[in-house]
């Protein structure tokens, strides 16, 4: 019907925007705003046709009761006052449009005319979840779980309720939710995968692979579950569950985020011809996927085919001019085959701004130092040591070592290297330089501590 070759066309045309308006010129951002314009003023008036088709069908409703017997939802509204039923109809075309804002309005005012109606609370506390007003939302949603019968809609309450408390952060609290959704509503699939999400976030990755499974035994198409299911294995360094639920979803869907998942896991295995394979795979699905172009150039790289690796990243910079991973690469690159002028030309055309960002100022430090520039490299790690993420300060922290380590500081050298240690557990590099301290100092049976810890 035409209503939905609109309903498609507009759907296309606010993508169109969302994907254009961030990234248009001063000039061309004003073309975007007056199509936006254009697109609501047509949703206005589109809106108030239904409204006036919806109020004839009401009333032809209240008239003969009999003309539709079967729809729960109109025949529940029958009872209601007309003006509220007009407001309910117009709240669903703009919730259906995702307008929230103005859908809250409108079931606001239901809501307050008719409290009773349970339609129209749960649609004003759906637009207040979309608005971000979980105070709000969850004061309703409880409304409905306390008050409502049916344990269909009982259940979906308990859904929201626990979904505003993972946008809270607390999954503990959601854990119990989505619970009381499983016990009311045991085919209830999503419930069954929050609970297992709850689990991943929180750490708890055996607690969290039974409900992903439950999921699947529900939805056995759940690509998501599959996926979760194989970050969980990993976690556990099962490997070969976690190739056998990343195929799996895979063969569900070809997300690039799967694939670039995969990749990650050779990589890690140290399986980089594995990994390469992957990457040019997620290239062929999705060219202008700038990750793919840096998981190439980085296996390539520790395959030792520098020159292609160096040209990949050319690549794809020619494309992702900005990228920050792209560009951190490949002045590393530069700065691992000797061309140090090359990277510095390469560091003096960034930004300001972007050069003072942590990532940059590890590498200008590490420039510095290379260069022979001390002090100023120290001056650079310094301003790391102070951020606020233990990474960062870790990261600043190495950094002094491998500065005092060339000036043959070795005891300010072995104290930095502790400390990146002590501030990023996983991270096997600082504990390396501090066997090479431990041998510069004469002590081969603290370097062989240090250095089994690497590989344990």
């Amino acid at each position: 019907m035409y209503h939905q070759q609109w309903l498609q066309l507009v759907e296309q045309a606010l993508d169109e925007i969302e994907k254009q308006y961030p990234k248009s010129q001063v000039a061309e951002k004003s073309k975007w705003r007056n199509r936006f314009r254009e697109i609501k003023k047509s949703c206005d008036q589109m809106l108030e046709s239904w409204a006036a088709v919806m109020e004839q069908v009401t009333k032809l409703m209240e008239k003969y009761p009999d003309l539709d017997g079967g729809d729960k939802e109109i025949e529940e509204e029958v009872w209601l006052h007309e003006s509220a039923v007009r407001s309910f109809r117009q709240g669903q075309g703009y919730y259906g449009l995702t307008m929230f804002k103005e859908a809250n309005q409108l079931f606001q005012q239901v809501v307050e005319q008719e409290p009773d109606f349970l339609l129209g609370r749960i649609y004003l506390g759906l637009s207040l979840f979309h608005e971000g007003q979980w105070h709000e939302a969850e004061r309703h949603f409880q409304i409905v779980a306390n008050t409502e019968a049916h344990d269909s809609f009982v259940g979906f309450a308990h859904q929201m309720l626990g979904c505003i408390a993972v946008k809270r952060g607390d999954d503990r609290k959601a854990i119990k939710q989505f619970s009381k959704v499983t016990s009311l509503l045991p085919d209830h699939a999503d419930a069954w995968f929050n609970l297992g999400a709850c689990h991943y976030r929180l750490g708890e990755y055996h607690e969290a692979v039974p409900y992903f499974y439950h999921a699947l035994s529900i939805n056995e198409d759940d690509w998501e579950a599959m996926y979760y299911l194989s970050h969980c294995y990993r976690h556990c360094q099962e490997w070969s569950s976690v190739s056998f639920w990343r195929l799996a979803s895979y063969e569900k869907t070809n997300h690039p985020r799967i694939l670039e998942s995969i990749a990650h896991d050779y990589e890690e295995m140290g399986e980089h011809e594995q990994a390469l394979a992957w990457y040019q795979r997620m290239l062929w699905v999705d060219p202008k996927h700038a990750g793919a172009y840096h998981g190439v150039a980085w296996n390539l790289w520790a395959l030792g085919r520098t020159e292609e690796a160096i040209l990949w990243l050319k690549k794809g910079l020619t494309l992702f001019r900005d990228n920050q991973s792209l560009l951190f690469a490949y002045v590393w690159m530069e700065m691992a085959t000797g061309q140090v002028a090359k990277a510095e030309r390469t560091l003096a055309r960034l930004p300001l701004e972007q050069s003072e960002q942590p990532m940059w100022l590890a590498m200008r430090s590490h420039l510095s130092s290379h260069q022979g520039n001390y002090l100023e490299a120290n001056r650079l790690a310094e301003r790391l040591i102070q951020q606020d993420l233990p990474a960062l300060r870790a990261l600043g922290h190495y950094q002094r070592g491998r500065i005092q380590l060339e000036q043959k500081r070795v005891d300010e050298a072995m104290h930095h290297f502790k400390e990146a240690r002590q501030l990023a557990k996983g991270w096997k590099d600082p504990l390396f330089f501090e066997g090479v301290c431990h041998l510069m100092k004469g002590c081969p049976d603290s370097t062989r501590t240090c250095w089994s810890e690497i590989v344990t």
